[in-house]
């Protein structure tokens, strides 16, 4: 079923304003590979207070960058997890657990620091990897922090994104950035529309937040893609 109000730049825009809001949110976006995902963040990611990691480090060395940033960070985007090692998956999934609670710990000269974090995070793979890892998320209590945003790529978007592309510089692979730098007044939290679903409380949180900076159509279909992994596709 295709998607008629939601988008990803919606999706990763909300979750800007939520951390600037003080108000931070976590999600995935698991999805076919040219389904939009880096596009949608990395043209967010020059904007005030965005943090965006592209790339494989070490567990410790991961955690060391955005504990150095915290400060200033409202919004953590973590690009394809498919490019972590395996070995060191575990690491990251209680890395990005311990943002989604508001610290961040990591260890230097066997000393260990904690730090507290209050930004939200987005973070990016694709379908066959959120499948692949699904469970070891759940084991680790990472599902239950965090929105699962899965979604399937249609045939109509996939056009879509080809027609973009036959009208483009072919020199020119980044996407157009945008800088939304001051969120909107936010828009009524929909409890009611939340409620209406037996929903865990984390996520429950969430998606009260991210229903601020979304509209009722959307706030709809955000809660249907939550509770229907791999139905929807944009």
């Amino acid at each position: 079923m295709k998607l008629k109000h939601l988008t990803l730049n919606k999706i990763v825009d909300a979750a800007y304003y939520c951390g600037l809001d003080n108000t931070p949110i976590s999600l995935i976006i698991a999805a076919p590979p040219g389904a939009g995902k880096t596009w949608s963040t990395r043209s967010i990611s020059e904007s005030d207070f965005v943090m965006y990691i592209s790339g494989t480090y070490s567990p410790n060395e991961h955690r060391k960058i955005i504990k150095e940033a915290a400060a200033r960070t409202r919004l953590i985007i973590n690009d394809d997890l498919g490019l972590t090692s395996r070995w060191n998956q575990a690491e990251y999934y209680a890395t990005f657990a311990m943002i989604a609670d508001g610290r961040i710990q990591y260890t230097v000269w066997r000393t260990s620091h904690i730090t507290p974090i209050n930004c939200s995070m987005v973070l990016c793979c694709t379908f066959d990897y959120y499948k692949q890892n699904r469970d070891k998320m759940v084991e680790m209590g990472l599902i239950d922090r965090i929105v699962p945003v899965v979604l399937g790529l249609s045939f109509e978007t996939r056009k879509q994104y080809q027609k973009y592309r036959e009208q483009t510089n072919i020199r020119d692979s980044a996407p157009m950035p945008r800088n939304p730098a001051e969120p909107p007044n936010p828009i009524t939290v929909k409890t009611d529309l939340i409620s209406k679903k037996d929903i865990d409380p984390r996520l429950f949180l969430n998606l009260q937040r991210l229903s601020q900076y979304l509209t009722e159509d959307e706030t709809i279909e955000l809660i249907e893609v939550s509770h229907g992994e791999g139905r929807y596709e944009i």
